[in-house]
């Protein structure tokens, strides 16, 4: 579908911002990447979670500075951008939904493995990762992915940012919120884990 992007003295002052990329003046793509930055965001948002919009900006940043020796001016600027940010977000979909999937299996394969009985202190402990998998689809797609990651494959923050492409802050801060998700949800309903899922 699509949608108006821009009005036409933007896209003249945008068009404008172009011509002075391609002639080499570095500020100017600054200058085009801050004008452009938040609209990006929002179309992304049409197709992607908040989390995920961000980075399918900046992905889309990088590409427009990549590209831009490819628009030849024959449509809107504004249309070649939001046909690019649309692809991205499109890409970014299908990624998460084939890694949702996946996740999907190991996550039924572990809760099966916690059913089997066993007693003690292993029993709760089994207990508590069944219960994780039960309360995981409360996570947004982004907590899921830095979750899975980090508890569940024992994978680095540091690492994690590197692979995902974000700072390891904001790994750290979608870990959090993960677990403070999952621990409301499980405590909520089973108050009698509260010494054994503490964080």
């Amino acid at each position: 579908m699509e949608i108006a992007v821009t009005g036409p003295s933007d896209d003249d002052e945008l068009a404008t911002l172009v011509q002075r990329v391609r002639g080499g003046n570095s500020s100017a793509f600054e200058e085009l990447a801050r004008r452009v930055r938040d609209r990006v965001r929002r179309w992304a948002r049409r197709v992607v979670d908040e989390d995920d919009a961000e980075d399918v900006a900046q992905i889309v940043l990088v590409r427009m500075h990549e590209r831009l020796a490819e628009f030849e001016g024959r449509s809107r600027f504004g249309s070649w951008l939001y046909r690019m940010t649309r692809n991205v977000a499109l890409e970014r979909r299908r990624l998460e939904t084939r890694r949702s999937a996946l996740l999907a299996r190991e996550l039924a394969s572990a809760d099966e493995i916690a059913q089997e009985p066993i007693e003690g202190e292993a029993a709760d402990s089994a207990r508590v990762r069944g219960l994780v998998a039960t309360y995981f689809d409360a996570l947004s797609p982004r907590q899921r992915e830095v979750f899975e990651l980090v508890e569940l494959r024992g994978v680095p923050t540091s690492e994690v940012a590197g692979q995902l492409g974000i700072e390891a802050s904001t790994v750290r801060v979608l870990l959090l919120r993960a677990r403070r998700t999952i621990r409301a949800r499980i405590l909520a309903q089973h108050p009698d884990l509260l010494e054994d899922f503490r964080s």
